[in-house]
């Protein structure tokens, strides 16, 4: 089987995940708005998702792992949505002159967009290939590449020195640096699957493209003013959306990997 300690690797992200968040989350969590908690708790399910999916496949645990698989069909959209929420979340935050998306809300935007789109893919992917366990196991767990960019981009606040919005701007570096740390780790773990590596070598080259989007177009000042004119927007409209989108992909991957029937009509002679 590949990827036979993924598990641990991804039980490691959570006291980094919190370390990250911390300043901004963690620290503040009775108070915290809806949304983020919306997005942190569907993200650390689907975190958690992956650890047992892995862990119960390296342990024979074959059952289970059926058994909970399809799990996929309704975390995924509650990702989805999560995503949304937090999404609108930081545009009312920017628009409000909050420190943090002030700066680097506009930028960030767009390393959402291609962590969710790079989700989703996977997921189609991922569902699609179930009966190639290389393939499958390889999208599934690309997944959670899209998940590390927020959080080492913050964790470079430490070495960075950041202890208030007057050093935000020495974030640029850090979350840039974040982006091809993360890139250089997935084209890393392609290379060792060989030709079963596709799946994290699309995750580091959209990752590549996703530090490509945070400058241009994440800080023009005409996404600027687009951004702005975001937070207005009914939220909830675009959270049912993007969880209605997320039940579309799933299902869509997973009819597309059932079984060929053995039916069917016969060729024509």
């Amino acid at each position: 089987m590949p990827y036979r300690h993924a598990h641990w690797y991804i039980l490691a992200l959570f006291p980094l995940a919190a370390l990250a968040f911390w300043p901004s989350y963690v620290s503040t969590f009775s108070s915290a708005p809806w949304e983020y908690h919306a997005h942190g708790m569907t993200a650390s399910a689907w975190l958690a998702l992956l650890a047992a999916q892995s862990w119960s496949i390296h342990n024979n645990r074959r059952a289970t792992h059926r058994a909970v698989g399809p799990a996929i069909l309704i975390l995924f959209p509650l990702f989805m949505a999560g995503g949304a929420g937090i999404f609108f979340g930081m545009a009312d935050r920017y628009a409000a002159g909050a420190p943090f998306q002030a700066m680097w809300g506009p930028e960030l935007a767009w390393l959402d967009f291609a962590g969710v789109g790079m989700v989703a893919f996977f997921v189609y992917q991922g569902l699609k290939h179930r009966r190639d366990v290389r393939l499958h196991s390889g999208y599934m767990l690309a997944t959670s590449i899209a998940l590390l960019p927020p959080i080492f981009g913050r964790l470079t606040g430490i070495p960075l020195g950041i202890r208030g919005p007057e050093d935000f701007a020495r974030l640029h570096v850090g979350f840039q640096s974040a982006n091809v740390l993360v890139a250089g780790i997935a084209l890393m773990i392609a290379m060792r699957q060989k030709k079963a590596g596709k799946p994290f070598a699309l995750a580091g080259l959209a990752t590549l493209a996703a530090a490509l989007l945070f400058e241009f177009p994440g800080g023009t000042a005409a996404w600027e003013g687009i951004y702005a004119r975001i937070a207005p927007l009914p939220s909830m409209p675009f959270i049912v959306l993007a969880g209605v989108v997320g039940v579309g992909i799933a299902a869509a991957g997973w009819i597309a990997g059932r079984r060929p029937s053995m039916g069917g009509a016969l060729p024509a002679e």
